[in-house]
């Protein structure tokens, strides 16, 4: 009989240091799932409000020091220049993902601008546990100039005569360092541009207007500013003669609102149709004549420094004119006013699908529907002029287009906000609406724009 032998099986026992690694291990664990989001590693984004090379006298600048994850711990912004070295700010931040600093002001308060190079230096930290638990950081160094001498400006001998509503030239000098340069008219701004042909390369003109329902008084000045900020400005003499313009009622009567509203929201998806005709009328009548005199001056701010057109414009041939530039139109409805808008052009009127012919040499900008225009065509003439034949009931030419004066353009109609068939023309100079007559007059032309560029008009 064979014996068997019972053995005892020994216990394996747990170390304390292994029990310290594991208890340490889920320590971390749980530490890092509590903390994990403070262990991110994007730095701090500085952002210049704008690009620069050189800051003037005056410096218009902002910073933004931007930390949307463990937010903005401490922020330096420091200005180095010849053997200056300032800081315009230095501050602790309590987790702010975000602070803008107005270095203009920091620097009229805290430092003396010198003329020459400098740079400004940016340095940034979060509240980010990475790198020994110092934060990220970043720091941006940008290198720019100062300039503190403004540019020359004088504007030649002319007087200028001008209507509410009307249009002038003004021409004028400029030094080498201008790099913008133009006419201010209240808060309107007309650019300048050389003078086409001129020996002198400093020689600007710039076309700028009144508008029609702005005071006499309104301030105008030539202005000339570097690539720095610094401006200078200029008087010049001017006469300016007030006009008044015609005030009319508009019956709305319900077959017109029925006809206009549906054909004009099938083109104008951003319009809201209001649930009432006659309130979504009103919509039409305001906003999207807004949104659409907005669109013109865009497009005019892409418009050449040079006269596209030749000699006088002209007016539509044969036509009569059945309403006037700038009359004040109030749009009444069973007897209530429920709209007050003013048209800014000339309606004029021949037969039925009269061929509508270019008012002037230019180059066709927009061939479309455009809102309460309906099918328009806009010409660009150069030098911000733009002319504008509205209401068509067809198109013949394209954008990019370049068209003579008196060319077929397309036909008259009663699209858009017109009642019967009739051709809106109107003129805007850098989008303020123009009275066309001045345009439509040789003499005028001759006298406030071509001889005040020493041109022969043809």
């Amino acid at each position: 009989m064979s014996r068997r032998y019972a053995y005892a099986t020994p216990q394996r026992r747990i170390s304390p240091l292994a029990v310290l690694i594991v208890l340490i291990v889920a320590i971390v664990i749980a530490t890092f799932a509590r903390t994990y989001e403070r262990w991110e590693g994007q730095p701090p984004e500085v952002v210049f409000s704008r690009d620069f090379k050189a800051l003037g006298r005056a410096p218009v600048l902002a910073i933004t020091v931007r930390d949307p994850g463990t937010g903005l711990k401490h922020v330096t912004i420091r200005i180095k220049q010849n053997d200056q070295d300032v800081a315009l700010a230095d501050e602790a931040l309590s987790r702010d993902s975000g602070k803008t600093y107005d270095i203009g002001k920091l620097i009229g308060d805290k430092y003396k601008i010198q003329d020459g190079p400098a740079s400004l230096n940016i340095s940034a930290s979060d509240y980010s546990l990475r790198h020994f638990f110092q934060g990220n950081r970043t720091d941006v160094t940008k290198d720019f100039a100062f300039h503190i001498n403004p540019p020359k400006l004088e504007v030649l001998e002319g007087q200028h005569y001008i209507n509410q509503g009307g249009s002038e030239c003004v021409v004028y000098r400029v030094s080498e360092n201008a790099e913008r340069s133009g006419v201010q008219v209240g808060s309107h701004y007309f650019p300048g541009f050389p003078v086409n042909g001129s020996p002198d390369r400093n020689l600007r003109f710039a076309l700028f207007a009144l508008e029609y329902d702005w005071p006499h008084d309104t301030p105008m000045k030539v202005f000339a500013a570097d690539a720095a900020g610094n401006e200078v400005t200029a008087d010049f003499w001017r006469r300016v003669f007030p006009k008044k313009f015609r005030s009319r009622d508009i019956p709305l009567e319900d077959s017109y609102v029925q006809k206009v509203v549906p054909e004009i929201l099938n083109h104008a998806p951003g319009i809201k149709d209001q649930g009432d005709p006659v309130k979504t009328f009103v919509e039409i009548n305001s906003n999207l004549r807004k949104k659409n005199h907005e669109t013109i001056a865009r497009l005019a701010a892409q418009s050449p420094g040079q006269f596209l057109w030749n000699g006088p414009f002209l007016q539509l041939s044969n036509s009569k004119v059945e309403s006037f530039f700038a009359d004040r139109r109030t749009y009444v409805y069973q007897g209530k006013a429920v709209d007050q808008q003013d048209h800014v052009g000339f309606d004029l009127s021949v037969v039925q699908h009269y061929p509508i012919e270019a008012a002037n040499d230019g180059r066709v900008v927009l061939a479309e529907y455009f809102g309460i225009y309906g099918n328009a065509v806009l010409i660009d003439h150069g030098a911000g002029l733009i002319s504008l034949y509205g209401h068509m009931s067809a198109i013949e030419v394209k954008p990019g287009q370049t068209v003579k004066k008196k060319q077929v353009i397309g036909k008259s109609g009663a699209t858009g906000l017109a009642a019967g068939d009739h051709l809106h023309f109107g003129l805007f100079l850098h989008g303020v609406p123009v009275n066309p007559t001045e345009w439509w007059d040789e003499k005028w032309i001759k006298d406030h724009v071509l001889d005040r560029l020493q041109m022969k008009s043809d």
